[in-house]
């Protein structure tokens, strides 16, 4: 018999692990420790957001349905009485921090990694190699900054001090459904259709963004309308616009947990709350002329208008995702399709294949990821590219596609 998936449900699923190989495994990040519940609750082996996971985030970084203040299980600290509210703008407004040090840390790396015999056009020829750790292992690390402040405000901030740069979101909720977002990452167009492989279903098939302003809006359970406008990355760095790039998103689910309530559907794999749905979403993007980067620029030729879709869905331990775009100017057709299936809820193996135009593809990329904790995991990942050469217009001195495999690991605590 299935079980409904409602918010009740979706805290047991802090205890379900325990019947797993992870039942002594710490909540992470700073969110699982103001809940006192499992990262299982929204994750699917993290950092992959399951549905539950998914109203999470549409709510502010807040409990869905509006239950925040009751599952906390650590008080705030009041920043003012209560009564200053009627006094307002006499007197300060009042508002609130979490009563804890909001931070986590997440540490990744390569173990070790090998390398196929390449060449470059010139002739060039570089011979297999193997490398342990390359750069030394576990090499990227990640603090993470996490919490609400009142009511309405609330904010997630990423700081990788190995690479120098810091992405993350501060956003201000005006009611259940409608938010305004503020930053450089975690936005709907980076990870517009999280999938629980753990990367974005439209992830590569749009241009990327700098800082940007993200207006969220979902009137119907099912259904999430987003619109936003950014810094396209290629733009000059003296002359960086937030109307460089703009974007509207449109989201709809049939089936599973409501993406603001985080409930109802029925469970495909309960003990990492994988819920049985079909999810369809568009996106347009359109740039400024010459500011595109990466898959959407090539020669002087910058891409202006982007056009994607995509389709993503979980049922039972299985779970899959595709998408395509094309690009106006450039005509090119762009494809990414994801698979995934879980073989123990600590045990899963996913498949990427990637086409883009006038980059290192097409790939195919397989790969199985052992949670051994919760928050302890290690990845096997194996690519695979179908061309020798990139693209046949290729300088002398570029190398040829080289397949790889990688054994990742990290922790997060």
């Amino acid at each position: 018999m299935r079980k409904k998936l409602t918010i009740a449900s979706a805290v047991s699923l802090s205890v379900l692990p325990m019947l797993m190989p992870a039942k002594d495994a710490s909540a992470i990040p700073a969110f699982a420790r103001k809940y006192g519940t499992s990262c299982y609750t929204c994750h699917s082996g993290f950092p992959a957001r399951n549905a539950f996971g998914e109203a999470f985030k549409n709510n502010g970084y807040r409990w869905p349905g509006g239950e925040d203040e009751e599952k906390s299980k650590q008080e705030q600290v009041k920043l003012g009485s209560d009564g200053w509210k009627k006094t307002f703008p006499e007197s300060p407004w009042p508002g609130d921090i979490p009563g804890y040090a909001p931070v986590s840390l997440w540490v990744r790396g390569n173990i070790f990694d090998y390398k196929e015999e390449f060449k470059t056009r010139g002739g060039v020829v570089t011979p297999s190699r193997f490398q342990q750790g390359q750069s030394g292992m576990l090499n990227n690390a990640s603090v993470f900054f996490g919490g609400t402040m009142g009511d309405n405000l609330s904010a997630l901030i990423q700081y990788n001090p190995t690479a120098g740069s810091t992405t993350g979101q501060v956003v201000w909720n005006f009611k259940p459904g409608l938010k305004l977002s503020l930053g450089n990452g975690f936005t709907d167009l980076t990870f517009g259709n999280q999938t629980n492989l753990g990367v974005g279903a439209i992830s590569g098939l749009v241009p990327a963004l700098g800082s940007s302003a993200e207006l969220v809006y979902i009137p119907q359970d099912y259904i999430k309308l987003t619109a936003g406008v950014g810094q396209a990355t290629g733009a000059p760095a003296n002359d960086a616009r937030w109307a460089d790039a703009r974007y509207v998103r449109v989201k709809y689910k049939v089936g599973g947990a409501g993406l603001l309530s985080g409930a109802g559907g029925t469970y495909g794999n309960e003990f990492v709350g994988l819920d049985n749905n079909i999810t369809f979403a568009a996106t347009v993007f359109q740039a400024a002329p010459g500011t595109a980067t990466g898959n959407f620029l090539v020669g002087t030729q910058a891409e202006t208008l982007v056009y994607e879709a995509d389709v993503t869905g979980n049922y039972g331990s299985f779970m899959g995702s595709i998408g395509v775009s094309r690009s106006s100017k450039l005509q090119q057709n762009n494809l990414r399709a994801d698979v995934g299936y879980f073989f123990y809820p600590w045990l899963k193996g996913t498949a990427t294949y990637l086409s883009m135009q006038d980059a290192l593809n097409p790939s195919l990329a397989v790969g199985l990821t052992a949670h051994l904790r919760a928050n302890a995991y290690l990845t096997a990942t194996y690519t695979h590219f179908t061309k020798e050469w990139s693209s046949p217009s290729l300088a002398a001195s570029t190398a040829q596609n080289a397949n790889t495999f990688v054994l990742q690991g990290g922790f997060a605590f």
